[in-house]
């Protein structure tokens, strides 16, 4: 039964995909407000003077202890075949057994309206998306067995287990999001943009735990002991308004431009300025969010002995937080529960290679700290070739989760002009392989290529090498 729920979870999840980073999408010249996320300063020079998110949505899940194949077929053929025949058991499930800590996360927003928009040399953008993450961090291999098998699993039974820096956060809200970016700079070969994002947060519930420290026994299926613990712990019931709180992203980018850059107005010519390589570094998620009325506290305790576990259950967070109160002899309640935003740095790195030809590697670090509530971003490297042309492009993004270099997700994204197609980890759904996590996004838009001035002006043929960006609003 434990099985059938877990792929009814990982069906659900796919049915609603949208990465985190979505790095084939993000890199692109006419990615526009979905450029914005991963640093707001590309804004300045987008290649779109109007870009309008109609709507988008998608969700992300990757994990590194437990993974997930078919037995016959790829896994979305026997995800096929499973719903045609209401057989829940043509799937094969697998533990890690390495040394390591464990780590796992689950993304998921659904992007409403959004708009950016070119004005000389500053752009202008709003957004609205609902947001949801959760993620597990610090997690030991043996508690993770325990997670995944239960406490009933033998081969641990006896033997004294220490995890020191375990982190479980969720957390979901709707942000409300306005976006500046500046051409700074322009001269000779040289664009250098800045941009910032502030967001304003609406929690609609979260629910954390960290531990500090955590020392236990499970005997049998009637004894298990917690020698030592300690941490704090907060639950926010889900509602509408369960808090506030506020964000901000920061970025910067440069531009090695082919052309002469002295003077250049974004939009002001009738065609964006070509560049040979683009650099962009950007800190995102600083902030967070306060929860009203949660159920919160603090503990540390010496021994506490849990007799019958098997027949513990909380039932809700009232009764989370009764057990814990009634179980821990050093508990201490609190009307105080914060989560952080998943913050992190980023440095993103696009190399034209040819005409409409580009390859980009980013890098997202996560930087969360200290010993209270923080959801955590999975430090990520993308290598994402891409070809890009104004009503089309495509791009294969091959990305590196925790940095595990032995283990790349593949993906792909197809943008056939306001329609957005893609997934950054698509492989391991279409090829017989082990699934530690699956990826899908999509966007509706309604893009303005070029700036009224410029309607019905013939763009110039621009080739690499070109000394002068002319204005097309200038006479010949």
């Amino acid at each position: 039964m434990s099985r059938l729920l877990s792929i009814g979870v990982f069906l659900f999840v796919l049915a609603r995909v949208h990465g985190q980073e979505q790095f084939g999408l993000a890199n692109s010249n006419y990615a526009g407000t979905d450029a914005v996320p991963l640093n707001p300063a590309r804004m300045a020079t987008q290649w779109s003077w109007m870009d309008i998110r109609i709507v988008g949505a998608g969700a992300s899940i990757w994990n590194d202890h437990v993974s997930i194949r078919g037995k016959e077929r790829a896994l979305l053929g026997e995800t096929r075949e499973s719903l045609r025949t209401a057989d829940g058991d043509r799937f094969s499930f697998s533990e890690s057994m390495r040394d390591g800590l464990r780590h796992g996360f689950v993304n998921a927003h659904v992007a409403a309206p959004a708009v950016s928009l070119v004005l000389g040399r500053s752009s202008i953008g709003a957004s609205v998306r609902t947001r949801a993450a959760v993620s597990l961090t610090g997690i030991g291999p043996d508690l993770a067995r325990f997670a995944y098998n239960g406490l009933s699993y033998r081969p641990q039974w006896g033997h004294r287990y220490r995890d020191d820096h375990v982190r479980i956060a969720a957390a979901a809200w709707t942000e409300f999001a306005a976006t500046y970016a500046r051409l700074l700079v322009a001269r000779d070969h040289t664009l250098i943009s800045g941009g910032i994002t502030g967001k304003y947060l609406l929690a609609h519930g979260g629910a954390g735990l960290a531990l500090t420290d955590l020392d236990y026994i499970v005997q049998d299926t009637a004894l298990a002991v917690v020698r030592s613990v300690s941490g704090r712990y907060g639950i926010a019931t889900p509602a509408v308004d369960a808090g506030r709180g506020f964000g901000a992203d920061i970025g910067v980018v440069y531009e090695r431009t082919l052309e002469e850059a002295d003077g250049y107005v974004p939009h002001g010519t009738c065609d964006p300025m070509p560049y040979a390589f683009r650099l962009g570094v950007s800190l995102l998620d600083i902030g967070g969010m306060r929860f009203k009325d949660p159920m919160a506290g603090t503990f540390d305790a010496g021994t506490a002995t849990y007799p019958d576990y098997t027949a513990i259950e909380p039932g809700d967070a009232e009764g989370v937080d009764s057990l814990l109160a009634a179980s821990l002899s050093s508990f201490r309640r609190s009307h105080v529960f914060k989560m952080g935003l998943p913050t992190a740095v980023s440095v993103q790195y696009d190399q034209r290679l040819a005409d409409h030809v580009y390859a980009a590697v980013d890098v997202v670090q996560n930087v969360a700290f200290g010993e209270g509530h923080r959801l955590r971003r999975p430090n990520t490297v993308a290598v994402v070739p891409r070809y890009e042309r104004q009503r089309v492009e495509l791009a294969v993004p091959v990305v590196f989760h925790e940095y595990d270099l032995l283990r790349p997700a593949a993906g792909v994204m197809l943008r056939l002009n306001n329609i957005v197609v893609g997934s950054d980890d698509l492989l391991s759904l279409l090829a017989r392989r082990s699934a530690r996590g699956a990826d899908l996004y999509f966007r509706i838009k309604w893009t303005v290529f070029r700036s009224p001035a410029c309607r019905g002006k013939k763009a110039r043929v621009r080739h690499a090498g070109d000394r002068q960006a002319l204005p097309c609003v200038l006479p010949e």
